[in-house]
């Protein structure tokens, strides 16, 4: 989809990602790094357990489909050759402190002024400007500043991270989300631009509007634990946990009636759970004691059962219940064993073959792929400097070329049409990229059976029905909405009119069925328009044994690991908050859409992408899947410790509930924490002047560091910490979100007017493009606002026809 793009990789671990998916997506992805290599291949565990930089498992996932070069750029030869090498690249991503390659000369204004066409992309963790900017900061300073922690955990232990880097894999695939939208601008205008990517604002993503939400009615959300509020979402059973929610809504209403009546078919259903009125069970309302009395029977019900023999009933009976899976069960998962997920990827040089996760989306040609194995140290010198000595541009499509004037002030994607049709999150949050950007996104909607983003979602004074929930508001906004009866034909043929004479892009996230049902496949759209692109977007996909699995974002990150990974290891296993699959997901369908429109513009042929939620969580979890497969290792969940770096924590500030996280990354930064805490004897003991010294007494460490934060503001204290060099972050509420003044500095909430609920707080995504700002004018619109608007004005229909379908839009 990318073949022909050149692309320079100068990131560290924090951005590897997003090179990986360029590369995966068919750009030649050059990784540059320094003679000594990058400090990842220093970073075991080791293939074979052998000690060497060529066999660093996580090296080995995160950089497989790319090149590899060595350049010394403190060097003036290694900064002219990269310069040179700049000269003929599409692309360059860094990782490195703000101002950094500037003082080297190769910053991004020095690089665009020999080749105006770069897209330079810089992914830190806080931005390149504004109070937090020369933070130090990797994953777990960045989460906790972006306020998942604040909501993961249980009310008696500190606010916890998720065991892996899932900053990382936000940021990372926000990056190469960003560059494909600057390709597309660069495509009108035929210049480049620079992009600032800050990991922190990228997590806010993962809180799906909480933070603005909370301006609305001011009521902080509360750590639970495996539970959402009052509501047990993860349960024991016989050997594991399981995820499964007692929420209400129509979806779930089935989910409950259909475990109760195999509950009864087993004999283990008590006399009032038979008889139970489940069409009118409403989990805002109930009773504590009634959700007691429910959690006992159903708790008892599966504890009695494995893991694997509830899902084989879950799936035969359609029940959103699901595994907290480990790495090994989602190797041998069926379901993505038959969608060919994972990829033998040869290291012949090392007389090993390593099992990764392939691609992030399906297509008929296997476009998205592992290209080849991981890049040796300097393994393709000669070949990239000779083959880059020669300008070869990426080419637009036969007869094109860029107008510089008519791209000058406009959205990066001004002009691109989207149709949207499905619910929840994952979907709409995917098209908000493109709205941020200029596109037109119009939604299909039923009033029949609303949006339950629409439904329950509503504030507990709201009096604007399915109109004023404010999640939905806040996570469509600018978007169009046409309401539309999908079960009568009529209903139908406006949606495949639209479709066919007006959409450059159809997004969907229905479960497999309905688009069929209504023959609005991409195989019958691209009959008549084989320039069309299109995205399904589902928990599973659309093809396999397990595609009509019903479920939610709390099953996908079940099945996918990511529960398993995050919590105390004596503890059950939980978030991350907010179901981390409805962040991540949309990213990469956002991305597979600007890929595809980048292949349409050069070839004038659409593409369809059938995507999994599943397998895109799985996708960015390389190392873990390495690991498990080199040598049977299963990550698990450890709190907030770090197997490379002591101290590394979320310890007790001053006041209710506040909370600082801290890593130390290295020696030096140990003196550091050392000289602040005074140089206290414990601190002295030369045992701890190394990382595997300080590994050996995390438990020490952890509670002496606690009892000197106690007595500390946490803001203050990060400040303090970060002014002597040590990585530090206070644990954010939705409070300190909407008053962080880097998020401030950033534009980070953008105030919408909305005429009852006063303005509203809509976020914007964790880039800046600095040719086109980007933002947002308007909340999301009430549900079938702009239908007469959408089928006068691009459907031509008059008022003899608009009268005539007036039972098919109610």
């Amino acid at each position: 989809m990318l073949h022909g793009l050149r692309v320079l990789d100068l990131t560290d671990a924090r951005a590897h990602l997003a090179g990986r998916i360029l590369a995966d997506l068919g750009a030649d992805v050059v990784k540059v790094e320094p003679p000594g290599g990058d400090p990842l291949r220093r970073q075991g565990p080791w293939l074979g357990g052998v000690a060497d930089p060529e066999r660093g498992l996580a090296w080995l996932a995160l950089n497989a489909s790319k090149r590899g070069i060595a350049l010394d750029l403190e060097s003036a030869a290694g900064r002219e050759t990269l310069r040179r090498l700049a000269r003929t690249a599409d692309v360059l991503l860094e990782s490195d402190a703000p101002g950094a390659m500037a003082a080297r000369g190769l910053g991004a204004r020095e690089l665009r002024r020999e080749n105006p066409r770069l897209v330079h992309c810089a992914v830190t963790p806080f931005g390149q400007t504004g109070p937090y900017a020369h933070f130090r900061a990797h994953d777990l300073v960045v989460v906790a500043l972006g306020g998942n922690p604040h909501l993961t955990g249980p009310a008696d232990r500190p606010p916890v991270r998720c065991s892996v880097p899932t900053a990382y894999y936000h940021g990372g695939a926000e990056a190469a989300l960003a560059v494909l939208i600057a390709l597309l601008q660069r495509d009108v205008t035929g210049e480049g631009q620079e992009i600032d990517v800050s990991l922190h604002e990228t997590q806010l993503q993962t809180l799906l509007s909480f933070p603005a939400q909370f301006a609305l009615h001011r009521r902080e959300t509360k750590r639970s634990g495996g539970r959402l509020g009052r509501l047990r979402e993860i349960w024991t059973a016989a050997d594991g946990d399981i995820s499964y929610g007692l929420r209400g809504g129509p979806t779930r209403i089935r989910n409950l009636k259909a475990t109760g009546e195999w509950m009864q078919e087993c004999g283990e259903a008590p006399d009032w759970l038979a008889a139970y009125d489940w069409d009118h069970y409403n989990h805002n309302t109930v009773s504590d004691a009634e959700i007691a009395r429910l959690e006992g029977a159903f708790g008892a019900f599966f504890a009695k059962r494995t893991r694997r023999e509830l899902y084989a009933g879950a799936l035969a009976r359609r029940i959103l219940l699901a595994p907290c899976n480990d790495a090994a069960e989602i190797l041998a998962h069926e379901q993505l064993r038959s969608r060919d997920l994972f990829a033998e990827v040869p290291h012949p040089e090392l007389g090993a073959t390593l099992e990764l996760p392939d691609f992030f989306a399906k297509t008929h040609d296997r476009a998205i792929r592992i290209r080849h194995r991981a890049p040796r140290l300097g393994e393709h010198q000669r070949a990239v400097l000779e083959e880059w000595a020669s300008p070869a541009p990426f080419p637009l499509r036969a007869g094109a070329s860029p107008d510089t004037a008519a791209g000058r002030g406009a959205s990066a994607l001004a002009g691109l049409r989207v149709l949207e049709l499905g619910s929840g999150a994952a979907g709409p949050v995917a098209t908000r990229y493109f709205v941020e950007h200029g596109a037109e996104v119009i939604r299909i909607e039923s009033r029949r059976a609303p949006d339950f983003l629409r439904v329950l979602f509503l504030t507990p004074d709201s009096k604007l029905g399915v109109d004023g929930s404010p999640m939905f508001l806040l996570l469509n906004p600018d978007k169009r909405s046409l309401a539309v009866d999908l079960t009568r034909p009529e209903g139908v043929a406006l949606v495949r009119r639209l479709a066919l004479e007006w959409a450059d892009v159809v997004s969907e996230n229905f479960a497999p069925g309905p688009m069929e049902k209504w023959g609005l496949t991409h195989a019958s759209l691209a009959r008549e328009r084989p320039d069309l692109v299109m995205s399904s977007a589902c928990l599973f996909g659309q093809t396999g044994p397990q595609r009509h699995y019903p479920g939610f974002g709390g099953q996908g990150s079940a099945i996918s690991g990511f529960n398993h990974l995050c919590g105390w290891p004596d503890r059950e296993a939980h978030g991350p908050a907010h179901t981390i699959t409805d962040s991540m997901s949309p990213r990469f369908v956002a991305l597979g859409i600007a890929a595809a429109l980048l292949e349409k513009r050069r070839t004038g042929r659409g593409r369809y992408l059938d995507l999994s939620q599943i397998e895109a969580a799985v996708y960015v979890q390389a190392e873990g899947i390495a690991r498990a497969s080199a040598a049977g290792e299963i990550l698990g969940r450890h709190g907030n410790r770090d197997e490379h770096m002591a101290p590394h924590g979320v310890y007790p500030c001053r006041g209710d509930d506040r909370w600082i996280a801290v890593a130390v990354t290295d020696d030096a930064a140990w003196r550091r924490l050392r000289a602040e805490l005074g140089e206290p004897d414990w601190a002295r003991d030369p045992a701890l002047d190394t990382a595997e010294g300080r590994l050996a007494r995390a438990d020490a460490l952890d509670e002496a560091l606690a009892k000197w934060t106690r007595a500390h503001e946490a803001r203050a204290l990060m400040e303090r910490l970060q002014a002597a060099g040590i990585e530090a972050g206070l644990v954010a509420s939705e409070r300190d979100l909407l008053d962080d003044p880097q998020l401030a500095h950033r534009g980070h909430f953008v105030p919408v007017p909305h005429a009852e609920l006063g303005p509203l707080q809509v976020e914007r995504s964790g880039f800046r493009l600095s040719a086109s700002p980007g933002g947002y004018r308007r909340p999301g619109p009430r549900l079938g606002e702009h239908g007469e608007a959408i089928l006068r004005e691009i459907l031509a229909l008059d008022d003899a026809e608009l009268a005539g379908l007036a039972e098919v839009l109610t």
